[in-house]
């Protein structure tokens, strides 16, 4: 889901940046087009309502399953999302230069989409909720491991 989710909030950057410039970008990334610039409101809309149905997914999908399954879904989202993040952000630091701005070149399908995610503001946030997802889950779980040992006769059966 991870996976997803940043390839889909990189393509929708891609696209922001594009419509900001006047460029119309394909599929590939590649500019398919010049048009007028606008400030990309759709493109925002659209970014705020992918990670809106992604946390709706984090708080409310595992929910009916064990704490334990719920830690570990929302865990591996969390740090799926991180290691993107700081790849993304490394790759976008790297390819800055101080005489022309970003890089200009964007990188082709996929790759570039996930590249972009690490200037997505929207897509920390998401990393942040899910951190505190991760931590609610991991309270629950302790919580609940400490009520079955309460329970727990001296003798080792169940009171």
């Amino acid at each position: 889901m991870s996976l997803i989710y940043a390839a889909v909030m990189g393509f929708l950057t891609l696209r922001m940046i594009g419509v900001r410039g006047g460029a119309v970008l394909g599929l590939d990334n590649s500019l398919a087009a010049i048009a007028t610039p606008r400030p990309g409101v759709l493109e925002s809309v659209t970014m705020t309502v992918v990670s809106c149905v992604v946390l709706g997914l984090l708080v409310f999908a595992a929910r009916r399953r064990p704490v334990a399954d719920q830690f570990a879904f929302r865990l591996g989202f969390a740090t799926a999302t991180l290691a993107q993040l700081v790849v993304s952000s490394i790759m976008q630091v790297t390819t800055y230069t101080f005489l022309r701005g970003p890089d200009d070149e964007f990188t082709l399908w996929w790759a570039g989409w996930l590249l972009k995610i690490g200037i997505n503001p929207a897509a920390y946030l998401t990393l942040a909720v899910s951190l505190f997802l991760v931590v609610i889950s991991a309270r629950l779980l302790s919580a609940q491991k400490n009520a079955v040992t309460a329970n727990a006769s001296p003798t080792g059966h169940r009171a």
